[in-house]
């Protein structure tokens, strides 16, 4: 049985490599083929070639909206054509909704933890013609009723380096703001928090399992060494966990030269030692990505925030200038208990962080809502529920969850959400992203002076001359860039 990897196209610029397959490839024995449709435009079409040769197990990577949209239609065709296709899922979409993938029979089997640790014995089981059910970090359906089990969990830099030489690296060599050959890298497992908004927690419960520090480094060297990269972007739920393990990261990469950026919790960070600080911006660190989530106290503990207050995020703001690293926040705005509040609050504490620091990147998301204790439980009182089936996925407004854009709840009106789009039209105009490449410094005095008053009177409503404007120059919210 042929072993098939493919990564379905996620966005027409992603060129970030596909670490979740190649993560699972390091424990694979014998052959097997990876196809990624973000680097090959006949993707499917070699897919399709593969699995008409002969018996294929085929593992799919899938997360909500664009990988959704090409993987269930393709394994529904590979699945009619190929009577011995075996379809296996795993990634973020059927970690948090297998019911809904094995809804029919496009899908054998789902994967709802770590694939290092899960694929060896579900492999082992799925060519020898036994039953998968039972085997940890699996879901199958077997007579209408789902089996699983707990996950096991593993340090991911236990199984080995990433195999970089079974893919072409120059394609995944991305041109970034941080640097003209970005890679990225994954060097932990889960998430050490229980935000009741975040899928991740569905996942790991609360588990993060760090590669030790020497491993980090290694890979860096690696990716700078022997594939050219000048920056380096870390995908990990939170990068930032342990200040110990960040310092030794810092102190072994200082004389690579690399920029490099990735996500933190503004509370972990608070509590920095000012020296882990300076010698992380020595290293090259530009960027972090934080969840500032809202501007009301409230919120942020109906969100299970364990114990974030807003002055927290205005003083790292503060932390974070002083250091040379601008804080990327993120917003998820628009809670099912009092919507109103929230949003106005935390468009408020937007303009506070822009007059405090105005080189902060700042993205707005709409809260949706995840199945955990807490906001889950309002939300359903409220109506709200997930589709059952892969069509159901596949139906508006359910294609394009995963920005985390569209009005897909019951409690966030036509007229909150274009008071949403307008304040964060003018704040694009007003403090364009530095991520954006392809806005000219010519483009961004324009827009900037043309933004200027309304951003200084608070005027956002109907901004259609900034509006035009950003998207005769093809605007790029940060969050479109890849990170």
């Amino acid at each position: 049985m042929r072993l098939v990897l493919f990564n379905p196209r996620a966005a027409a610029a992603h060129r970030r490599l596909p670490l979740s397959l190649l993560m699972v490839a390091r424990v694979l024995e014998g052959e097997w083929t990876l196809i990624d449709g973000n680097v090959e435009p006949a993707a499917a079409d070699r897919l399709r070639a593969l699995c008409a040769a002969g018996r294929v197990l085929l593992l799919v990577t899938v997360m909500p909206g664009p990988q959704l949209r090409v993987a269930t239609p393709l394994c529904r065709e590979l699945k009619a054509k190929n009577p011995d296709l075996v379809v296996v899922w795993g990634g973020y979409f059927p970690g948090v909704h297998p019911e809904s993938c094995l809804d029919e029979t496009t899908v054998d089997v789902v994967v709802t933890s770590q694939g290092e640790s899960v694929l060896p014995a579900l492999i082992d089981a799925l060519r020898s013609g036994g039953d998968p059910a039972g085997l940890p970090g699996t879901v199958v359906r077997r007579d209408n009723i789902m089996h699983g089990t707990a996950p096991a969990l593993a340090v991911s830099s236990r199984f080995g380096p990433v195999p970089y030489e079974r893919v072409e690296m120059n394609a995944y060599a991305a041109r970034t703001f941080l640097g003209s050959r970005t890679f990225n890298h994954h060097s932990s497992v889960g998430c050490p928090y229980l935000c009741n908004f975040c899928a991740v927690v569905n996942v790991y419960a609360g588990r993060w399992l760090p590669d030790p520090s020497a491993d980090v480094i290694a890979t860096a060297r690696t990716l700078a060494r022997d594939h050219g990269a000048n920056a380096l972007e870390f995908h990990d739920n939170n990068f930032f966990a342990w200040e110990r393990r960040c310092r030794e990261v810092a102190d072994g990469i200082i004389d690579l030269g690399l920029a490099w950026w990735g996500e933190g919790r503004i509370d972990t960070m608070l509590a920095f030692d000012g020296a882990t600080w300076a010698a992380m911006a020595r290293s090259g660190l530009k960027m972090v990505f934080y969840g500032a989530e809202s501007g009301d106290d409230a919120a942020l503990d109906a969100m299970d925030k364990g114990g974030l207050r807003v002055s927290d995020t205005r003083e790292l703001n503060r932390v974070a200038r002083r250091h040379g690293v601008v804080p990327e926040f993120s917003f998820v705005l628009g809670n099912a208990a009092d919507p109103e509040r929230d949003v106005a609050l935390s468009l408020e504490l937007v303009r506070d962080l822009k007059a405090d620091n105005p080189d902060c990147e700042i993205i707005l998301y709409l809260y949706t809502p995840v199945p955990l204790p807490g906001q889950w439980d309002e939300a359903k009182k409220r109506g709200f529920s997930f589709p059952t089936t892969l069509d159901g996925w596949l139906a508006p407004p359910w294609t394009d969850f995963d920005h985390r854009r569209v009005e897909s709840t019951p409690w966030m009106t036509p007229g909150l959400r274009q008071r949403i789009d307008d304040f964060e039209t003018v704040l694009n105009a007003r403090f364009p992203t530095a991520t954006d490449l392809n806005l000219s410094a010519r483009r961004r005095r324009l827009v900037q002076a043309l933004a200027a008053p309304r951003w200084r009177l608070g005027r956002y409503a109907a901004p259609v001359e900034l509006r035009a404007l950003l998207r005769l120059y093809r605007y790029r919210r940060p969050e479109e860039m890849g990170f």
